[in-house]
């Protein structure tokens, strides 16, 4: 007999009150906005971004392809000073949901990347705040090269480096740091049928010139 599985979705409906201001904010924030410009008050300076990673889960190891297939989360967080305003002039608007492409975010890419779009995050809303804080919480299907050796099959460990970094501006423009010395945060993961997550550990190779940050995750699955 076929086990039988009901799914239901909780969904909320929750009642707002909206009012002028949150239109006049973000016309005045973004009438004149250039997402091209890099926003700090000093162009000497370079942006700070903390960036962080959420494994949810391994989807697969193609050992044949040599590939990893994850399920994450990236958290990138930023101040940009164009994007500040006195919230008593704004009806106490305190945060606004912007989307990516209206304003500056960083190029941060995953550099082995084996995906057919490079790039497969979801582009969410960026949370800013009044204060010029910016979150930005993109998830996505990671599908990334990984240098599989299966001398041990079927009692073998993996390591597989994620590498994560901006593409086009080095270290003098802009400062990639991670939010955790442990290299992500594992508190939502997925347990795989066929491999465990013995841990991660976080490899940080930053140069000023001219080469880019870059962060390596190196995720070591194991057959269970």
């Amino acid at each position: 007999a076929k086990h039988k599985l009901n799914l239901i979705p909780p969904f909320y409906l929750i009642g707002s009150v909206q009012g002028p201001y949150e239109k006049k904010l973000l016309h005045h924030l973004l009438d004149k906005y250039n997402v091209l410009e890099r926003p700090v008050s000093n162009e000497s300076d370079p942006i700070q971004i903390s960036f962080g990673i959420t494994l949810m889960q391994i989807i697969d190891v193609d050992e044949k392809n040599q590939l990893l297939i994850t399920n994450m989360w990236l958290k990138m967080d930023w101040n940009d000073y164009n994007l500040r305003w006195n919230t008593s002039e704004f009806g106490g608007v305190k945060d606004l949901r912007i989307p990516p492409t209206r304003i500056w975010k960083p190029d941060v890419l995953m550099y082995n990347s084996a995906d057919e779009e490079f790039d497969s995050t979801y582009q969410t809303n960026v949370v800013v705040r009044n204060n010029g804080s910016c979150s930005y919480l993109p998830p996505g299907i990671f599908k990334s090269t990984c240098k599989i050796d299966i001398t041990w099959f079927p009692f073998d460990d993996q390591k597989c480096e994620l590498k994560f970094g901006s593409w086009t501006y080095d270290g003098f423009q802009l400062d990639l740091t991670l939010q955790s010395e442990e290299g992500g945060d594992i508190s939502n993961f997925n347990t795989n049928g066929e491999w465990d997550l013995l841990g991660m550990a976080t490899v940080t190779a930053c140069t000023r010139l001219p080469l880019k940050c870059v962060f390596c995750s190196q995720w070591e699955p194991n057959i269970g």
